[in-house]
């Protein structure tokens, strides 16, 4: 029997009378986390991602009940980071609910970040309003009415490896062969084969919000998942410009662009044509394209192309495939953070993004006079770098025939 189907049974079994909430939970969070590592892993099978549906559901109907048998617990203990059992009881260290559980780094799936969000354990600041609590007053409408959000797409193509805080890896350097037919007697060629070590270190990459008034997150169960995602997706953004655009000054990542021995693809024809001459270039040096880059406007410019006769490209069997966002046969990435006129392309085993795979949120009323106010403020934060193995792997490309 797999993890998926344990998990589903697991969530559908009776649970005997004198059953603790809070264990139950933690099976199902146990379970669960070990699919959620799964799909981490790249394995997102339907049976997966239902199995999560599942247990996501069944643990808010368990917070539902836990939250029920706190209503005499006091909101405000939260804020100091100490959570308290079904029974009234304190627990934990506090310091943050999600700081010390594995989550899907933010390429992940976004339908099962979401679902891990929501089996995150209650037991820590995270946790801000107690359902239970009975408040009169002008109620607030259920739905926050958000902006727009410009998509991450980068982290999701770029590859992803743990890493500790502190690590080093070795990079080839020079490969000089000098293989020949060598008379009886002769003394061999010499071939030269240098490496490197790399030294790398993951940077702390974090914001805080702006107060956000208690009664907010009491009167509104929205107000805290929408601040957790607005200080994510503000993470998110972040991560991928330092990836692509940091320029290694002080606590900034050496982006992409930015890294030295990366290849350049000068403006040929047109873009398409561009991006197919940057493929060859790769593969003469033995690598493989696996992905590109492209910002929204360059993308566009592309799809709106015109052939010789004057019809659209799209829609043709090459080089354009819109259902699929492919070209050439790749996988074309949308970024508002690759500058327009600027591209890159490359091959999936030259580079990594790198991390500790936690996303830490936390709540607060300790800044300044935040608790006199009746304020808290959330903090999210991450550890990230960025791995170049292969610099010839990587192309830069570019798209501006000016």
């Amino acid at each position: 029997m797999n993890k998926a189907t344990k998990l589903v049974e697991l969530v559908k079994a009776d649970a005997p009378s004198e059953g603790n909430l809070e264990e139950r939970r933690a099976k199902i969070l146990e379970l669960a986390q070990q699919i959620i590592a799964e799909v981490r892993g790249g394995d997102e099978s339907d049976e997966n991602v239902k199995s999560l549906e599942v247990a996501a559901a069944k643990v808010t109907e368990l917070d539902q009940q836990i939250a029920a048998a706190k209503r005499s617990a006091d909101v405000r203990a939260k804020f100091g980071g100490q959570a308290f059992d079904q029974d009234g009881q304190p627990v934990g260290t506090g310091g943050g609910s999600t700081a010390d559980l594995p989550r899907l780094r933010l390429r992940g799936r976004a339908g099962v970040q979401a679902i891990a969000r929501k089996m995150a354990d209650p037991s820590g600041a995270k946790a801000i309003a107690a359902s239970g609590d009975a408040l009169t007053g002008v109620p607030l409408d259920g739905e926050i009415y958000e902006q727009g959000r410009v998509t991450n797409n980068a982290l999701e193509v770029l590859p992803f490896k743990v890493r500790p805080p502190q690590y080093a890896y070795l990079r080839q350097t020079l490969r000089d062969l000098k293989a020949a037919p060598v008379a009886v007697g002769q003394l061999k060629p010499e071939s030269k084969i240098a490496l490197t070590q790399i030294d790398g270190k993951l940077e702390v990459i974090a914001h805080v919000s702006d107060p956000t008034p208690e009664y907010w997150l009491i009167d509104n169960s929205s107000v805290e998942g929408f601040v957790q995602t607005e200080m994510e997706y503000g993470l998110a953004r972040a991560v991928e410009d330092q990836v692509l655009n940091g320029d290694g000054a002080g606590e900034n990542l050496t982006g992409v662009l930015n890294t030295s021995g990366v290849v350049v693809q000068a403006f040929t024809t047109d873009a398409t044509t561009t991006v197919r001459k940057a493929i060859t270039k790769l593969e003469l040096q033995g690598y493989e394209a696996g992905g590109v880059i492209l910002n929204p406007l360059d993308w566009e410019a592309i799809e709106l192309a015109r052939r010789a006769d004057g019809s659209p490209d799209l829609g043709s069997s090459i080089p354009v495939d819109r259902a699929a966002q492919r070209l050439w046969s790749l996988r074309i990435a949308v970024s508002t953070s690759v500058p327009e006129g600027t591209g890159v392309l490359f091959d999936l085993n030259a580079l990594a993004v790198t991390g500790d795979a936690r996303v830490r949120f936390q709540w607060s009323s300790g800044v300044s006079d935040d608790f006199a106010r009746n304020q808290v403020r959330a903090r999210c934060e991450g550890r990230y770098g960025l791995d170049v193995f292969r610099p010839q792997g990587i192309v830069k490309l570019d798209l501006s025939a000016a």
